[in-house]
């Protein structure tokens, strides 16, 4: 009996499944990133949840273009917002203690 409790036939060690050699599914490496942009941009919501737009890959290049500008623009200003916010309700709780 082996010992070895990070041995590759212990049942309780989760295993990954072996690669299926697919050229076209992309493979990251500890610290690589990968972009998303075909998928369009995260909509920041004033509620701090998020969305992303439904119809985005309909939308010409230059509707993506200023739809890119305008949302990154919005996104901001509503982060700035929830963080003030957030700031707000820390103070006011930091005051009655």
């Amino acid at each position: 009996m082996n010992s070895n409790k990070n041995s590759n036939n212990d049942p309780a060690v989760p295993q990954l499944p072996e690669s299926s050699g697919d050229d076209t599914v992309p493979t990251l490496k500890l610290g690589e990133k990968m972009k998303f942009d075909h998928l369009g941009p995260i909509i920041i919501n004033s509620d701090g949840s998020t969305r992303r737009i439904g119809n985005w890959d309909t939308l010409t290049e230059k509707e993506k273009e200023v739809t890119w500008r305008r949302i990154s623009k919005r996104n901001e200003e509503r982060r700035q917002a929830l963080l003030q916010k957030e700031l707000k309700q820390k103070e006011a709780i930091d005051g009655e203690e």
